[in-house]
């Protein structure tokens, strides 16, 4: 996905929902500061969806978001990228404090970005290839710090399996780096 992209993204959004306040999390949160993503042979050229918090947000109005610009729509046919309008209860997942840590969006006075550790944080947990796809690009671009990253893993409050699956991937990564 290209910055163009989620700009339209936002703006269908802004229309239909005239929403206070949208989040970006997932991938396409590090769009806004590091457009260079979404260029090709780069980590985001071959994501088509960008994740979505609005606020406020109930089920009706998610699902009009989700009919008009979701995967299913034909925005998605037309366009070849779409919104995924998750629900508040997605808030659980992140690490805690994240709202503290929001990156405002240049450009929207009501458009607020997921940081780029806590969303390292996420990949971690999830530990898909593609997550750590993403993880081996912010550290090599240096869009997250190892020291840092390691840092804010140790500090993110986890379940038992979560902890232990972020710190074995974690010890992964460093280790690909170097860095063990």
């Amino acid at each position: 996905m290209q910055l163009q992209s989620l700009k339209h993204l936002l703006s269908v959004i802004q229309a239909l929902a005239r929403p206070q306040k949208i989040y970006l999390l997932g991938s396409a949160c590090l769009l806004p500061e590091h457009p260079e993503l979404g260029e090709p042979d780069q980590p985001l050229a071959l994501t088509q969806d960008a994740d979505f918090l609005i606020e406020p947000v109930d089920e009706s109005l998610a699902g009009v978001l989700q009919e008009a610009a979701g995967k299913e729509a034909i925005f998605m046919e037309h366009f070849g990228y779409y919104a995924d309008i998750l629900r508040p209860t997605i808030a659980e997942t992140l690490p805690a404090g994240w709202e503290s840590r929001l990156h405002p969006v240049s450009g929207y006075d009501n458009v607020f970005a997921l940081d780029p550790y806590d969303l390292a944080a996420v990949k971690l947990m999830g530990g898909r290839e593609k997550d750590l796809e993403l993880l081996r690009a912010m550290l090599r671009l240096r869009i997250v710090e190892p020291e840092k990253l390691r840092h804010h893993y140790q500090q993110t409050p986890l379940g038992e399996r979560e902890t232990f699956a972020a710190g074995r991937n974690l010890t992964i990564l460093l280790r690909e780096f170097g860095l063990d």
